[in-house]
């Protein structure tokens, strides 16, 4: 691809389309070659990996493909203990707040 091809396919995308060209131009410039293999195989990462790719994008501001990777790739952010659920003991106080903030509506 040259720039002029480059050009012509950034004219024919929305705003947030363009937005999202630019971040990722910006990557394919900035990022090493650790970083740029990493973002193709997310699902192989190990958390700390995981972690130095995200941290690389918040720092370049390229938000939406940090968005994009935290949305499709939310069960890797999300560490739940269940076993700790299981010893949770929710007292009457606690139960009043979450009903009064709709935290539960959709779980």
């Amino acid at each position: 691809m040259d720039k002029k091809e480059l050009r012509e396919r950034y004219e024919k995308l929305d705003g947030m389309g363009k937005a999202l060209l630019l971040e990722k131009l910006a990557f394919c410039k900035f990022a090493d070659r650790y970083d740029f293999e990493n973002y193709f195989r997310i699902e192989e990462l190990k958390d700390s990996e995981l972690l130095c790719l995200v941290s690389f994008l918040y720092h370049h501001e390229c938000y939406l493909m940090l968005m994009d990777i935290m949305n499709k790739y939310k069960e890797k952010f999300i560490f739940a203990d269940t076993s700790l659920l299981r010893e949770f003991e929710p007292d009457n106080t606690l139960m009043e707040r979450i009903s009064r903030i709709d935290i539960l509506t959709d779980v």
